[in-house]
């Protein structure tokens, strides 16, 4: 039995139940064409929903997730001496120099002329610059002898050539006080006339970590753009 004979035994059942009346072939036939007409118009709705629908779900399996918004800046300008330093991980700034330096002595961490930075665990590190008609080799010598005066230090047990925002500097390490295992690391460079000091050390009474401490300062360093 097909579909028709079906819809015409269902018809003929339901007029049988109605109360008597002339029913005709024809109109069963006319019954039939309204109900496939219905059918008919009912499945190209959904045909047409389909059409739509579809095409925008494979558009949407094509396309990568829209990009988060980026996490709050790690860029820190120096208000006082105009350097730029992109923080690495575990470092913070936790004050701004409040004056210019003069460019005499060996500031400290706790000196109102220096930025200081927190970086991880108990590690600082601070940075100063003053204007200096001196070559490099001529400041970084001053620079251990104003270190030695003011704190004291040892003599640098390792002086090493590095670059701080692409310009040449050196990198020394002390014992501040001499001989008792305190490890300050100093990098000087001078760029534009303008000599720059970046410092760190382990706050006092901490324990020092120096394979650690050296690669924290090292990462730091490497963040610093100088203007140009």
């Amino acid at each position: 039995m097909n579909g028709t004979d079906g819809q015409l035994r269902d018809l003929l059942a339901a007029a049988a139940a109605e109360p008597p009346h002339r029913i005709s072939a024809e109109a069963v036939h006319r019954r039939v064409i309204r109900r496939r007409v219905a059918e008919f118009a009912a499945g190209a709705v959904a045909v047409a929903a389909l059409a739509v629908i579809v095409p925008v779900g494979i558009g949407a399996l094509g396309r990568a997730p829209a990009p988060s918004h980026p996490g709050p800046s790690r860029m820190v300008t120096s208000r006082q001496y105009g350097y730029t330093e992109a923080l690495p991980a575990s470092w913070r700034l936790a004050k701004q120099a409040t004056r210019p330096w003069d460019g005499k002595g060996g500031p400290g961490y706790d000196s109102p002329v220096v930025d200081l930075f927190q970086g991880p665990g108990s590690l600082q590190a601070w940075a100063d610059a003053a204007p200096t008609p001196k070559s490099l080799a001529a400041y970084t010598s001053a620079t251990i002898r104003a270190s030695r005066a003011a704190h004291p230090c040892s003599p640098p047990q390792t002086d090493q050539a590095i670059t701080i925002g692409g310009a040449p500097a050196r990198l020394l390490s002390m014992q501040c006080p001499s001989g008792s295992g305190f490890l300050v690391e100093i990098a000087v460079t001078v760029h534009h006339g303008t000599a720059f000091v970046f410092a760190s050390q382990h706050q006092p009474g901490t324990p020092v970590h120096y394979p650690a401490d050296r690669a924290a300062f090292h990462n730091f360093l490497a963040g610093i753009r100088l203007q140009r």
